[in-house]
């Protein structure tokens, strides 16, 4: 049966979703939160995509989970019948001692298994299937403890607790193996005795091993075809299984990544967005510039803005000036910034993505249908419950583009708009986006800019490559591979399987109306690092001040071209960028500034050479 395929999206085969799709291979928790976010919490919406496509992240979960539990069945299998050969031998072994006509029960097997048969297990107080049980579970514990020891394993622990936890992973690893080992000394004593006259003991452990040999060849097979760095820009890759379920939530899905809108909950609105840089915001008084005095031919030069070749030209007036009008004065900026990195070289400046985004209070459903338009509540579900034939999906794009005219200029709290601002720097590893929002109400310019930088993805994902470059392996290296990993492998994939079921039993008997919710979590967030390096601190720097910089320059524009007076503008703009403190007026008295800084106030400073007095500080 054709499963359902996945549709295009920009996103959709960037570094960064081919390494969230490893990660699915590389780290079972990881693969178990996607599952959860997008197939058992079907009422949440994704968060806004920042370089990432999480449908095929989804569809590569899905695959290893299916496979990871095929493999559990034939493991449950192998032990099922390690766990049998012991009753069945014991069993034999009670009947021989009994002689003909004793009868022998379970019960009776069962307290063999600990009495220590020296024909059996060479004198072990426990059968062999339990023996090797053991193992597997001390080597399943040292694998995990192995696992924490990585870029997402130890996050938020101290240095000295993170080098304990390393530590007692290293401890118990040596013990799982020495354990590890002795199961197969104490068997290979006991053939050599003679005690041990079976090799099932033998047989089952590389049964198991041949399982898991499977496994990881199917494992690294995927890696291979769809996830390397040569075939993934070119591959499909796999398809989510067919049904009504994975129908709706690609659609779903789909639609809430390429629509300019997101829900939110008031206490994390930028869900997804990374670690927030400094913000800066300013207020001013909009206050018209004065006209020339009257028979005087000397241009107002207040009312003239240099041209592309350096001449004045006048302003024209196009009336109050409103969030909409700087917006559109900010945004030719950004444009032309990535139109000239495109032009002289290779900057990621040359990728810069402009456009307009809508954030909404949490409360309606992500299929839910809404009444088109009206007020600055339009996303509220009218209160009749009942929709028109105008109704829409929170998502649908004439919903959206009602909400981006409508509220531009509204100044709400709970409906905003922001100009977002995305550089997706060393291969999307590195996501800088600049929000944007202004407000002109009450004769007042306000601008507030919120910078936020998202981090690489950790590097156990990024390490795909490597294993990739190793493949194919031989045989005895991977027969050897298998033989350590098999029975850690059994036990996990049985953990997996456990919760694969729950799972599906959970979502087969939830309740398909669930409350409406909000974005709670950004896959590509959880799975990002907040380290960066000397020359990604660098790039992140450089990026966030040349946005910053168009975004000034574009404000100054909008309020030239609007006949507003822009020196006080000027002056925030030097406070923000340098860090000082502008004085206007000042009568005696001194200023300093800086955490060293001082000032002492003399009666005959001089003044400054435009009658204002000097400012100082260190």
């Amino acid at each position: 049966m054709a499963g359902v395929s996945l549709p295009e999206h920009p996103y959709d085969r960037t570094e960064a979703t081919r390494l969230l799709c490893a990660g699915t291979y590389q780290d079972a928790a990881f693969r178990r939160r996607v599952i959860d976010e997008l197939v058992v919490h079907q009422e949440r919406p994704v968060a806004p995509p920042l370089g990432v496509d999480v449908l095929p992240v989804l569809a590569h979960a899905v695959r290893i989970t299916r496979q990871e539990s095929r493999t559990a069945g034939l493991m449950l299998i192998a032990w099922l019948g390690f766990l049998l050969s012991d009753v069945v031998m014991f069993w034999d072994s009670l009947a021989d001692r009994g002689g003909m006509g004793a009868e022998v029960d379970l019960g009776d097997v069962f307290t063999a298994f600990y009495l220590g048969d020296d024909r059996l297990t060479a004198g072990m107080p426990m059968p062999w299937s339990q023996f090797y049980a053991f193992v597997a579970l001390g080597l399943w514990f040292a694998h995990t403890m192995r696992a924490q020891d990585t870029d997402g394993g130890q996050a938020g622990l101290s240095a000295p607790v993170a080098k304990a936890a390393a530590g007692l992973g290293l401890v118990v690893t040596v013990c799982a193996t020495l354990f590890a080992v002795f199961y197969w000394c104490w068997f290979l004593a006991g053939v050599l005795d003679g005690d041990v006259q079976t090799p099932y003991p033998l047989l089952f452990p590389l049964l198991i091993a041949l399982i898991a040999w499977w496994h990881e060849t199917n494992r690294r097979r995927a890696l291979c075809r769809w996830l390397s760095r040569w075939t993934f820009r070119t591959t499909p890759q796999p398809e989510l299984p067919a049904g009504p379920l994975y129908e709706d939530l690609v659609a779903s899905i789909s639609r809430e990544q390429t629509a300019a809108l997101t829900l939110y909950e008031p206490d994390s609105p930028f869900v997804g967005m990374g670690s927030p840089r400094r913000a800066w915001s300013f207020a001013m008084e909009l206050r018209k510039r004065s006209a020339p005095p009257n028979g005087s031919d000397a241009p107002d030069t207040g009312s003239l803005s240099p041209s592309p070749d350096g001449s004045l030209i006048p302003h024209q007036n196009h009336g109050p000036l409103t969030a909409e009008g700087a917006l559109a004065m900010i945004e030719p900026q950004l444009v032309r910034l990535r139109e000239s990195a495109a032009l002289t070289g290779k900057d990621r400046l040359r990728e810069l993505e402009v456009d307009r985004f809508v954030y909404l209070p949490g409360g309606v459903g992500r299929d839910e249908l809404l009444r088109l338009g009206g007020s600055a509540d339009a996303h509220a579900v009218p209160a009749d419950g009942q929709h028109d034939g105008d109704g829409r999906t929170v998502y649908d794009p004439a919903q959206v583009a009602a909400h981006l005219t409508e509220a531009v200029d509204e100044g709400g709290e709970g409906r905003r708009v922001f100009l977002r601002v995305r550089i997706g720097a060393w291969h999307e590893q590195v996501v800088v986006t600049v929000l944007v929002r202004v407000h002109t109400q009450g004769g007042m310019l306000v601008m507030e800019v919120v910078p936020y930088v998202l981090g690489p993805v950790r590097k156990d994902f990024r390490s795909v490559d490597a294993l990739v470059e190793r493949l194919p392996e031989n045989w005895a290296r991977g027969a050897v591979r298998a033989l350590g990993h098999g029975p850690a492998t059994g036990v996990s994939t049985a953990l997996g399987a456990l919760g694969t079921l729950i799972r599906e039993i959970g979502t087969g008997w939830s309740d398909r109306e669930a409350d409406p919710d909000v974005p709670r979590v950004s896959l590509r967030q959880l799975a990002c690092t907040t380290d960066l390096s000397p020359y990604q601190e660098m790039d992140v720097t450089r990026y966030i001040k040349t946005v910053q910089e168009r975004i000034v320059n574009g404000m100054r524009e909008a309020l030239q071209s609007h006949g507003y007076r822009t020196d006080q503008f000027e002056q925030h703009v030097y406070q923000l960028s340098g860090g000082s403190v502008f004085v206007q007026d000042m009568s005696g008295g001194a200023v300093a500034t800086g955490s060293h800084g001082s000032a002492t106030a003399h009666g005959n400073a001089p003044a400054s050479a435009n009658g204002t007095p000097p400012r100082t500080g260190a």
